[in-house]
């Protein structure tokens, strides 16, 4: 049976004394050469290694593959004794400075008879390993008669995942890459090598690949191929038969077609050609379709395909399949699409629904090109709003709005003005004055058409308006309403539909997460994550988007840690756009997820790419939570300087964000302050958040304000942390209950416990932290056996998250000096020599050199300048690092 390829699993075969060596098996582009240059690097220096690369051109020659690339010493011969034993005496000759010899055999398929027979007898008659690259399907390479009786084992090179492209692009590109750009190369490129390098050439030829922040993110690409893959991929397509390369373009043109027409349009043994040599794939479902195996290959090969010769496929196809109201969104865009670029006439209707379709599928290059036709008065308005949204979905704010309330001005129907609304709601999102403006827009639209009101006689246009009224209310935090409103929408008939569904209930989740009843809203995220992941696929990426991240949440409050992590698994966003843009919101969760859990150097990595991928693209206006975690965890490092590198971006940040997110950012901003040495600014911030979040009845964002409070030494919260852990409604509430318990008494062998039911629930930085308090009071009540048992838990759990620092840490880990020893440090710090020392305090100077060589020590400092600046410092910050017994 054969095995996934892994350099681990080949390497092992190929230095074991039972395996004659390996077969690789793998088409075209699909990563030999990049496969066989990492098994080689895994053999290292005590392999030698001996590579034939066979080709259809040597194979007309006799013993060409061997003849030609055996080596220098070797004399060009047809006598089969002479090339085997000068193809012996090499191997020999490696094997004197080598541990092992490896003969390298790559495009086996082309290797001649006599060249496939040598290295056969060399393989069965020496110690040399044989690595045999093939492609699927082969049936001439005779070599694979040694994998057949068992002297070879076979490994499939399957296409490249996520994490392999990842690791492969930060090679290739010598820097970080965003987990969404790599998903989505991943997925555009099928796993293919060969074209994943087209794809990246051609973003890099395009400008369309672009380091952000250190981070390389890929900003709407065209699916441009660099121009030697797309010499490669003409050269491949010339190879085709005609038939066959005919219904490659047209599947390109198209995009998925149902088999019964493809069998309409060529023959059965074209198609199965074509599926045998892994140009198509078809899937699975009611009807089966058949697409292009790499869909990245598309564009490239329609902008191949000339105009005459489009239209007469475009009329072939037309004959069996054609857009209707009830095609699918894939049909609807392809089908408009062609008609555009063959110069023919769209209507009007089914080109606004091609627009609309486009903008929910995150499509915006087709969304543009859609938007800006040609309509008459009737879908112009309508048309205008989906301008705006492909604007705002291309990073074109400004422009966006501007068209969003030219839409509104100029609709001339109900169902017009809802989508201009919509248009004006995503626009202005991020804008200072987004309440003014949405308000603003809505008074416009019930001054023309009417007081919206929500009753069974409600139209789909007035459904579409009360839904963005919800998303305002939920943004800008006016609980209440939002959940009477949502509650009340849910219930009618026009939104029964799963986009509708998913999109309020996502919507709940973020309220009830906000107001504490976090058991609740994971309950409401079970629907969603149901919702979006049905079989048949969720219609909507443009919701599936925030949904995700809002169920995403929910866990996250709740501590759920196991369903945070299938949630983020990049396998969940099948749809490739929605990969892309999604990126910076999905590194953001995992961050905050690191964050509460305690793996500040994770979360770090993942803040990153995130804010990396958000500066870029950040219609949801979440970048301040980023630069805000950020600045948090920098310090949580020791990195004061980036830490307060992240606050002032922070505080230069031009753009809004919902209320939610905005005081959950501003606590961690607050926190950060604290521990960079504006205390007293960082603790009026947070202490002015407590208040809100008390007043605003937002208990889970409240909690995290406490929580933040605790942490950097503020026990005045701890009493409210008590009542807001009483009150809150989570899966975890035995250990928030706990904690607050535990602080409250400063009891140490509660607080122990405490610590052993944080590490239960998954808190693990809490963890350390009660179990730190607890070492603390232990050893200042004189229980040393139980100090010192907790000091070894301590030790062990600290070593888990190295590099961590904590206030809570910081009182432990201060170096304790005497007070002789503290006194001589302060005149230190003065500028007093030891001498002038010895003098004022009536010692001798050995004495004061005693004294500094131990306080060295203490500090794990050398010399009395690093004594000062750090006596100096401390004064700076108005706290004691440095304590004295």
């Amino acid at each position: 049976m054969a095995r996934r390829a892994n350099v681990g699993d080949i390497v092992e075969q190929l230095t074991s004394s039972t395996s004659k060596g390996v077969l690789i098996v793998g088409s075209r582009g699909a990563g030999k050469t990049w496969m066989l240059s990492q098994i080689i690097a895994a053999l290292g220096s005590e392999a030698a290694t001996i590579r034939l690369t066979a080709s259809k051109a040597l194979a007309a020659i006799p013993f060409g593959a061997v003849n030609a690339r055996v080596g220098s010493k070797l004399i060009r011969s047809s006598d089969y004794y002479e090339v085997l034993n000068g193809l012996l005496e090499q191997i020999a000759s490696a094997a004197q400075s080598a541990q092992r010899v490896v003969l390298m055999v790559d495009n086996a398929q082309d290797l001649d008879n006599q060249s496939a027979a040598i290295i056969l007898q060399v393989v069965m008659s020496s110690d040399a390993k044989l690595i045999l690259v093939d492609q699927p399907g082969s049936q001439r390479s005779h070599l694979r008669e040694l994998w057949r009786d068992g002297h070879l084992t076979r490994f499939e090179l399957a296409p490249l995942q996520s994490l392999d492209v990842q690791l492969f692009l930060e090679g290739l590109l010598d820097g970080k890459v965003a987990e969404g750009t790599a998903n989505y190369l991943a997925s555009r490129s099928a796993g293919n090598l060969l074209a994943l390098h087209g794809l990246v050439a051609g973003a890099q030829e395009e400008g369309s690949l672009r380091k952000v922040n250190n981070v390389w993110i890929l900003d709407h690409p065209g699916d441009r191929l660099g121009v030697e893959t797309w010499e490669f991929l003409q050269m491949d397509l010339d190879r085709l038969s005609e038939e066959t390369r005919r219904i490659l373009e047209i599947l390109a043109l198209t995009g998925p077609l149902p088999l019964n027409v493809l069998l309409e349009l060529a023959s059965a043994e074209a198609i199965d050609e074509m599926q045998q040599r892994e140009l198509v794939e078809i899937t699975p479902g009611s009807l089966l379709t058949m697409r292009l195996t790499r869909q990245a290959t598309a564009p490239a090969i329609r902008g191949m395909i000339p105009v005459a010769r489009s239209r007469k496929y475009f009329a072939e196809v037309s004959r069996l399949i054609s857009v209707k109201d009830d095609s699918t969104p894939e049909v609807l865009i392809n089908f408009t699409r062609w008609s555009l670029d063959c110069g023919l006439p769209v209507e009007d209707s089914r080109l606004l629904d091609a627009a609309v379709w486009a903008n929910q599928l995150m499509r915006p290059t087709e969304a543009l090109q859609f938007s800006g036709g040609r309509v008459g008065a009737a879908h112009s308005a309508a048309l205008l709003a989906e301008r705006a949204i492909a604007y705002l979905n291309h990073k074109r704010p400004e422009e966006a709005r501007i068209l969003a309330l030219q839409a509104l001005e100029m609709a001339t129907s109900p169902e017009a003005a809802a989508s201009a609304l919509r248009a004006v709601n995503l626009s202005h999102s991020s804008a200072f004055d987004y309440q003014a403006q949405f308000d603003n827009a809505y008074a416009l639209y019930e001054q023309r058409f009417g007081e919206v009101r929500l009753n069974e006689d409600s139209t789909r246009a007035e459904i579409d308006v009360l839904i963005m009224r919800a998303i305002k209310d939920v943004s800008v935090g006016n609980v209440s309403p939002a959940a009477e409103l949502i509650d009340a929408l849910l219930q009618h008939s026009l939104t029964a539909n799963i986009s509708d569904q998913v999109l309020l209930k996502s919507l709940q989740c973020e309220i009830f997460c906000a107001v504490g009843r976090v058991s609740t809203a994971v309950s409401v995220a079970m629907e969603v994550i149901g919702g979006l992941e049905r079989p048949e696929g969720f219609p909507r990426p443009d919701i599936a988007i925030l949904a995700y991240t809002r169920a995403v949440a929910s866990f996250i409050y709740d501590g759920a840690w196991n369903h945070v992590r299938v949630a983020l698994d990049p396998a969940t966003f099948t749809n490739p756009d929605m990969m892309l843009y999604s990126g910076g919101l999905r590194d953001l969760a995992t961050a905050v997820m690191q964050c509460r859990r305690g793996y500040i150097e994770e979360a770090l990595l993942s803040l990153e790419t995130a804010a990396g991928a958000l500066e870029d693209y950040d219609p949801w206006s979440v970048l301040s939570t980023a630069l805000a975690l950020m600045a948090y965890c920098r310090v949580m490092r020791g990195d004061l300087l980036g830490s307060q590198e992240c606050l002032t971006e922070l505080a230069g940040l031009e753009r809004r964000s919902g209320k939610f997110y905005t005081l959950e950012s501003s606590a961690y901003a607050a926190a950060a302050q604290v521990m960079t040495g504006q205390k007293d600014l960082g603790l009026s911030r947070l202490r002015g958040l407590r208040t809100e979040c008390q007043r605003l009845g937002l208990l889970g964002i409240e909690l995290t304000v406490l929580s933040l409070m605790v942490r950097v030494g503020d026990t005045g919260a701890i009493p409210r942390l008590v009542d807001v852990a009483n009150l809150l409604e989570s899966g975890s509430k035995e250990f928030f209950v706990n904690w607050s318990l535990a602080m409250r008494s400063q009891d140490p062998a509660t607080l122990d416990r405490a610590s052993a039911t944080a590490m239960d629930f998954g808190f693990e930085l809490l963890a350390v932290e009660l179990a730190t308090h607890a070492l603390k009071k232990f050893h200042d009540s004189g229980k040393v056996h139980k100090s010192r048992k907790t000091a070894s838990k301590v030790v062990a759990m600290r070593e888990q998250m190295p590099g961590l620092v904590s206030p809570v840490f910081h009182t432990m880990d201060q170096p304790k000096m005497t007070r002789r020893e503290h006194q001589i440090a302060l005149l230190v710090a003065q500028g007093e020599s030891n001498n002038a020392i010895a003098a004022r305090l009536n010692v001798s100077l050995r004495t004061i050199e005693g004294h500094l060589y131990r306080t060295f020590i203490k500090l794990d400092i050398q010399s009395r300048e690093q004594l000062a600046a750090l006596l100096n410092q401390d004064s700076e910050d108005g706290k004691l690092r440095v304590s004295q017994s």
